[in-house]
Order: C-alpha cells, then structure tokens, then sequence
C-alpha cells in the first residue's frame, strides 16, 4: 500500500463553490436531525401516551439503538460508494437517491403520527420508521462527507473542513436558541421545511459538482482488488479516533460545557442557558475559520494532537474552581481547539488510506463514532445522575488524549509507508 504525498499543486488547490455545497448538504442533515430529536419524544408521547419522563427514555433507547446500527451501516455504505465511485465515476447518484429516500421517510414521521392515531400499529410504524430514517441518513453521510478529498488538495483539507465546522456550529445553535419556534412551527412546518433545505442542499452540490472533472477508476484499474486488506491496522487507528473524539465531543459538549454554564455563568452574566449555550456553538463556528488557517503552519495531524492536549488542558484547568472568569477563559481554549480538531476530522481520515478508499473510511470514522455514543448511552443512560462533574471532567479529558494517540499511531504508520 502506499499513501503518496500530495504535490504542491494539488495542495494548494481549494474548490470553495463545492466546499460550500458540501457544507450546506452537511447543515441540512443537522437540522434534519435538530428537528427529529425535538419532535421524536412528542411523537411517543401522541402515539402511546407515555408521560414526558418515559417517552424521553423510549427516545433515548431508540437513539442508542440507531447509533449502534451505524457502527455498521456507516462503513458499509462509505465502501459501496467508493466502489459506485470506481465503476461509475461520480458518487452523485447513491448521494441523490438515499436523501429522496431519507426525504420520503421523514416526511413520514408526522405523517404516521398525524394520521394513525394510537394504534398498535401506528407504535410499530412509528418505531419502525424512525429506525429506518436513520439508517437512510447513515448511508449517505460517509460518501458525502468524503467528497472533501475532491475538493481541497491534502494539506488544505483542514481549512475546506473549517467551512463545514462553521456552518455545523451556526445550525447546532438552533437547538438551544430556537426550540420553542420550531415547536410553535407544528411538526407537519418543521419536517416540511427540513426536507425541502435537504433536497435543495443536494442539489445544489449536485450542481456544483459539474465543475469537477471526472477521473474514471482513480488509482486502480476495475479488474484490480482494492486495497482494503493492506489497510486493516489504518482503518483500525481510524475507528478509535473516531471513537474518542466522538465520545469526547459527547461528553465536552452534552455535560461538561452545560453543567459549567448552569453552575457558574449563568447567574454571573445574567443571560439564559440557552443563549449561553447557543452563543458558545457559533464561537466554536466562528473561531474554526482562523484555526483552519493554521494548516499553513502545521501538519494536521500534529494540529490535532496540540488541540486534543488543549482541551485537556482546558478541563484540568476547569476541574480547579476557580470561578466564572476562569471558566469562561476554559471554555474559550477549549472551544478555539475543538474547531481545530472538527475541522480536521474528514482531512484525518482521508490521509489514512489511499484516495480509493476515501468513502471506508471516512465511514470507518463516523462508525466509530456513532459506536462509542451507542455504548455509552447504554452504559449510562443519565450521566448527571450516575457521573459527578469532577469524574466526567476526567472521562472527558481521557478520551480526548486516546483520540491524540490514535493520532500520533496514525502518523507513524502513514509516516513510515510514505518513507518506504
């Protein structure tokens, strides 16, 4: 196997129109799900007439439940792609017709819910659908999101990846700053609205995409096997930073970040938690276009480990006391190294393998990601019951530093067969 350098041409090289298209594909799949996770538990409580307390854990299972499928969906379908790739020379089609199928089942959802009463039926339908629609969702993430490799040569890739961070944190703050007007909208607005901003987002990649020259079977020949078997111990490190970093991001961002904005920032600046938390996403949004730039001056993966250390860094120095100005001076470094990491996940991955292989395993990444949120979620259904602020600090920080070992394996494998 070899994993050649980039040349200096195609390093420099960054498609913006495509990046942007990418990004708008990746917002609309976040606030698809923004409105599912909103909607799902209203739905359970319509549908069996759970109170608010059970369908939230009959919505957390099932969340848990769609995450463990993911861990082989994700892979699966990033390889499908590639070989659609090789064969066919564009991933656009499978990208196309898994977002109408994605389309059509969620529009179903309230549909189900609006029209099939309370009936056994309508449980099993409702379930079943929501189940599907995430498998639907999981088949096209991976090849989308390795469409980045196509666009932004290999040292840019973090900078391409920073667009994608911005957009991600600006539709994540809609969670916390705008759930009460997606609830007044009604279910029937919101899944409409969604589903039009999925579709149209794909489109306009798919139009985009006119403008990328068509490389036919990129490296390989169609009778030649693909290289996966070369490749087992890199998809492995790809999985456990994925893993990490995943439950990381959970962890950081599900826990630690809200517990510290409820004990210690809230009353000190006076405004809500949910413009606190809201405010915090876009910082990480927007503080991902100066971290991006950084790829001039640093390896990505090296940028990924300093950053993975920061934020360790940063929750040691949190786990102190020291107050809401040492908090908010926390939350700000570790917010500033977490963009830098989301904005070199994909570009990790992508320079893992060869190109041939850019849909496994980017799969492979978000497999292991959606894996380690599925074990924990079913480990511990309720961290703030079952972990104190002090231990999830600590899991917290250690998973970032097996995420920035991962990396450090990964560098050293990559590194040793590009010398070879």
């Amino acid at each position: 196997m070899a994993i050649a350098p980039p040349s200096d041409q195609t390093s420099s090289q960054v498609r913006w129109l495509q990046v942007w298209g990418l990004a708008s594909v990746q917002g609309a799949m976040s606030l698809t799900w923004i409105a599912y996770g909103i909607y799902l538990p209203k739905f359970i409580e319509q549908v069996f007439g759970y109170p608010t307390s059970q369908a939230q854990q009959l919505t957390a299972l099932i969340l848990v439940i769609e995450s463990a499928i993911g861990v082989i969906v994700e892979p699966l379908f990033g390889g499908l792609s590639d070989r659609w790739q090789r064969w066919y020379s564009s991933r656009m089609p499978f990208i196309v017709a898994a977002a109408i199928a994605a389309t059509a089942f969620f529009i179903g959802l309230p549909c189900v819910v609006i029209f099939g009463g309370s009936s056994e039926i309508t449980r099993v339908l409702l379930i079943s659908l929501a189940i599907l629609w995430a498998i639907v969702m999981a088949t096209f993430r991976s090849p989308v999101m390795c469409l980045l490799g196509i666009f932004a040569g290999a040292t840019k890739l973090p900078l391409a990846g920073s667009v994608l961070t911005l957009v991600g944190g600006f539709v994540g703050s809609i969670r916390p700053l705008a759930t009460k007007f997606i609830v007044g909208l009604g279910a029937p607005v919101t899944f409409t609205i969604a589903s039009i901003v999925l579709l149209a987002s794909v489109a306009s990649l798919r139009s985009a995409m006119i403008y990328i020259p068509k490389n036919l079977n990129p490296e390989l020949e169609k009778n030649e096997p693909l290289p996966i078997r070369e490749c087992w111990s890199n998809l492995a490190i790809v999985m456990l930073v994925g893993a990490a970093i995943g439950l990381g991001i959970r962890l950081l961002m599900g826990d630690v970040l809200p517990r510290t904005i409820k004990a210690d920032l809230t009353s000190f600046t006076g405004f809500s938690f949910e413009v606190l938390m809201g405010s915090a996403l876009i910082a990480q949004g927007l503080v991902a276009l100066l971290t991006g730039n950084l790829c001039k001056l640093l390896d990505n993966k090296r940028l990924m480990m300093i950053s993975l250390g920061g934020i360790a860094t940063g929750l040691g120095l949190l786990s102190f006391g020291y107050g809401a100005i040492a908090a908010i001076i926390s939350i700000l470094l570790m917010l500033t190294c977490l963009s830098a990491v989301n904005n070199g996940m994909v570009a990790f991955a992508l320079t893992m393998v060869p190109k041939s292989l850019g849909g496994l395993t980017v799969g492979t990444f978000f497999g292991g990601l959606s894996g380690a949120i599925a074990i924990f979620g079913y480990l511990v259904p309720k961290p703030a019951d079952m972990l104190s602020t002090p231990n999830v600090i600590v899991l917290t920080a250690i998973t970032f530093l097996i995420a920035g070992v991962g990396i450090a394996l990964g560098e050293r494998i990559t590194g040793k067969i590009i010398a070879d």
